[in-house]
């Protein structure tokens, strides 16, 4: 072996180590603690996407598998679609095309009395 595919190894296994204790830093607590944490399935859903990421970027790297580590892809980016829409579904709301709008009238503070000191 030659020093640099020594180095690629130690870079693939470290990479593969951190992909994989993120997914286990993103379980732990929803397994653990699962009553006291909030958006359990959108944490999920994302431990989810890193896991499909790393079985990719490993039969991508390690077996030189570029289809199945495709598929793997465009599964760990429906996975944190998921995930996100999770988080962000309380914030979203789909009305009948009204916007609120509020009219701003004689403002006072800001920066326009700041030189009068």
């Amino acid at each position: 072996m030659t020093p640099m595919s020594d180095l690629v190894s130690f870079v693939f296994i470290a990479q593969t180590t951190m992909l994989v204790i993120t997914c286990v830093l993103l379980v732990y607590p929803v397994v653990t603690y699962g009553r006291n944490v909030a958006h359990t399935r959108g944490l999920l859903l994302l431990a989810g996407a890193f896991f499909a990421l790393t079985v990719s970027y490993v039969t991508a790297v390690a077996f030189g598998m570029t289809l199945v580590s495709s598929v793997l892809d465009l599964t760990a980016s429906l996975l944190a679609a998921a995930g996100i829409w999770q988080f962000a579904r309380p914030f979203v709301q789909f009305d009948e095309g009204t916007v609120e709008t509020t009219a701003v009238g004689d403002t006072t503070g800001g920066f326009e009395s700041a030189g009068d000191d």
